[in-house]
């Protein structure tokens, strides 16, 4: 088979992975500098070099992992002279390449669904070794499961697991676990875990290089930072930000307390339903808001929307639940035939008393933006966790106009999304966080 040609960084990366102690690699950077056909490339060799062994090649979305990533896969096959039906076949409806030496190359989609909150779909099957693409986009408890299921073939061979995942720069759970900290120093990497990253630059085809960063040239100056430069501390430019008050030092991991009171604040749109889930307590230390998760459920479903909140905490914890949101859905029976509103189906779903419905007229959006502001600026322990990529994103795109109204005239456009912030105005108004805020305030 012919031998291909990797660059320094595409180089780096394979001997990072060739190392015994080495199990988590991260590839990440500017876009195009080659970093999914590393992985694709790593797949080949492990399953063609290693019989009888089986590796994972997985992405959010079937859709893009068919349309890039496996088309990448099988470009390489034959680039590298393997041939359908000699050397592989390819089961279409099972997503598995068999090889002849009895090594399997399973494609997957990781996203996240209801039914599976544990990622138990993948604990069926054990893997070899496993490539993540695009991994800021899947969500790290499943990247957390793949790893625990790489361990097939490695005593027989001599090998170890090894999972190599690659991205583009953003404020995400990928920057917070391989990059850089809050305060935007480089992370110190335990032994078992190592980055390598790539700009457009580190692409060995240099034609392919001309023409891509010519195209990405045109981009804004915060995209061009991130997916030119590979810049990890790129924030966006927007002239009247809402969130003045919002710095990548609100970015801070955090995670649900069994036992203290769990804050859920909903935004009603059909497509999708935005909510966040968050702790809002006061101590002797002061008060604390950490907003440790959230959810896009499409379609406007109430169902999924409860099935997820109840497979994600259980019935038994739903007793200390505080429910905001967005007061509309007090007279919407979009989702009713008997006309009831969104809540009154969400708090029968949920078991939970009218006590713990927090329901307040919607703010106006100037006196969110300051209230909102205000908070962030003076509360020290205001974090958001890397996980909560849409409402890291609204803070940082979404604008407002002259009046203090924030802007939504065209949902194209990522600065008029704002339905993670809208979750976060609503938690905001509500009765724990305005105690907090007049506090605060006296």
């Amino acid at each position: 088979m012919s031998r291909t040609i990797l660059s320094p960084k595409q180089a780096k990366a394979w001997r990072l992975l060739d190392r015994p102690e080495i199990v988590e690699v991260f590839a990440g950077g500017s876009a195009g500098g080659g970093k999914s056909w590393l992985g694709c490339l790593r797949q080949i060799y492990r399953r063609t070099t290693f019989a009888e062994t089986r590796g994972f090649i997985g992405r959010r979305d079937y859709t893009a992992l068919r349309d890039s990533t496996m088309k990448t896969y099988f470009d390489l096959l034959r680039s590298m002279g393997y041939q359908s039906g000699q050397h592989y076949t390819y089961n279409a409806q099972e997503h598995i390449v068999y090889f002849a030496n009895g090594s399997e190359q399973h494609f997957r989609h990781m996203a996240y669904q209801p039914s599976d909150p544990d990622y138990n779909r993948f604990g069926s099957t054990e893997y070899t070794d496993a490539f993540i693409d695009e991994a800021p986009e899947v969500h790290q408890r499943a990247a957390e499961i793949l790893l625990s299921r790489l361990r097939l073939g490695h005593t027989k061979h001599g090998i170890t697991p090894e999972l190599l995942l690659t991205g583009n720069p953003g404020d995400h759970w990928i920057k917070a676990r391989y990059v850089m900290d809050t305060m935007g120093n480089m992370i110190d990497l335990p032994e078992h875990r190592a980055r390598v990253l790539f700009t457009v630059a580190d692409n060995p085809d240099e034609t392919f290089r001309a023409n891509y960063t010519r195209t990405l040239n045109f981009l804004d100056d915060y995209d061009r930072a991130r997916l030119l430069y590979g810049d990890w501390t790129a924030r966006a430019n927007i002239e009247r930000p809402f969130a003045t008050a919002f710095t990548d030092r609100n970015i801070h991991p955090c995670e649900y307390e069994r036992g203290r009171m769990l804050h859920i604040s909903m935004d009603f749109n059909l497509d999708p339903m935005a909510f966040i889930y968050a702790h809002v307590w006061t101590d002797h230390s002061g008060p604390h808001v950490h907003i440790f998760d959230e959810e896009t459920v499409p379609n406007a479903s109430i169902d999924e929307a409860c099935t997820r909140i109840i497979e994600r905490f259980g019935m038994a914890n739903l007793a200390m639940v505080t429910l905001t949101g967005d007061y509309n859905g007090n007279t919407r029976n979009l989702m009713a035939a008997d006309g009831r509103s969104i809540y009154s189906l969400i708090q029968k779903r949920l078991n939970l008393t009218t006590s713990q419905l927090d329901l307040r007229p919607n703010p106006r959006h100037i006196n969110s933006r300051h209230d909102v502001n205000f908070a962030i600026r003076n509360i020290v322990d205001f974090r958001i966790d890397p996980k909560c990529v849409h409402l890291a994103r609204d803070l940082r795109t979404v604008e407002v106009d002259a009046e203090g109204s924030i802007i939504k005239a065209n949902r194209k456009d990522t600065a008029q999304l704002a339905d993670h912030l809208d979750a976060l105005r609503y938690l905001v108004n509500g009765k724990e966080m305005q105690s907090i805020i007049k506090a605060l305030q006296v």
